[in-house]
């Protein structure tokens, strides 16, 4: 058998053999070189796009921590003013309080009535009390709206500060 196989390799059959057997050699050959090739094309491809992505979430991270940043330093800001404001109202309720112990203190004394002003049918008006009333009410009701006023001011310049930091 062995003898019927070599004779019919003898010849042209048999160098057309070989080339066959040593083409499909070179072809798997070539295609194992091939596919180690693309296998390190490939990897470094991925090794490529990992890093990438490794740098815009570093990217990312630090313009976050930035916003972070600067949102605490708005916020941070803003407490600041709010404490300042709190100490201002603090004076101007004390200058406040003054006043109106000196209207109290105007108001109690004795009074001439040719100094009030205080005609012969005016008797019962007392200018000083209403004076003090006045502004008693004024001063109160502008103590409420200048600290509201204040704070809207202070919120609405924070959160513009906030958006413009974005």
């Amino acid at each position: 058998m062995i003898a019927a196989a070599l004779k019919a390799l003898a010849g042209w059959r048999g160098y057309a053999a070989a080339a066959v057997a040593a083409g499909m050699l070179a072809a798997g050959a070539a295609w194992t070189v091939q596919g180690w090739r693309y296998d390190a094309k490939i990897s470094g491809m991925e090794r490529d796009q990992a890093q990438q992505i490794a740098d815009a979430q570093a990217l990312a991270r630090a313009t976050e921590q930035a916003r972070w940043s600067k949102r605490e330093e708005i916020i941070n800001d803003a407490k600041t003013q709010a404490a300042a404001a709190a100490a201002d109202a603090a004076a101007a309720t004390a200058d406040l309080e003054r006043v109106r112990a000196e209207v109290k203190r105007l108001r109690g004394g004795p009074r001439d009535p040719a100094a009030s002003g205080r005609g012969p049918g005016i008797e019962s008006a007392d200018p000083i009390g209403l004076l003090a009333d006045m502004y008693e009410r004024g001063a109160a009701d502008a103590v409420a709206r200048s600290g509201y006023a204040d704070a809207l001011k202070r919120a609405g310049l924070m959160c513009e500060r906030l958006y413009d930091s974005l």
